[in-house]
């Protein structure tokens, strides 16, 4: 399947839930557009404290790449999209590679 016939079909949708301070659980589902039927479900979970200290980690002067929360998120939602691209599969098509991919907002309604 071509990227344009997935988008033809299919929409993602991502939902990003605080459970309890505890817990970040970021889930995307894929849609059919015909009858709106979720036909797959992809969940990351992570802990807020582990996560709040790495991202504390790699704020220093000699992190090499440091990222918040916002790259955390943008990335799983990424890492969510490869995932539906090699399960459907969608040809020549790899969201991890932002040169190549850079915005992925047409997967999302």
């Amino acid at each position: 399947m071509t990227l344009e016939q997935f988008l033809q079909d299919y929409y993602c949708k991502v939902d990003i839930q605080n459970q309890g301070n505890i817990n970040l659980a970021i889930t995307t589902e894929a849609i059919r557009r015909v009858d709106n039927i979720v036909v797959d479900r992809v969940k990351t979970n992570y802990d807020i404290q582990d996560m709040s200290q790495k991202i504390g980690d790699s704020q220093t002067a000699i992190s090499l790449m440091p990222f918040d929360w916002e790259k955390v998120v943008n990335h799983t939602k990424r890492a969510h999209i490869d995932y539906f691209a090699q399960r459907a599969p969608i040809e020549d098509y790899y969201s991890l590679d932002r040169q190549t991919n850079f915005d992925i907002s047409s997967f999302y309604q």
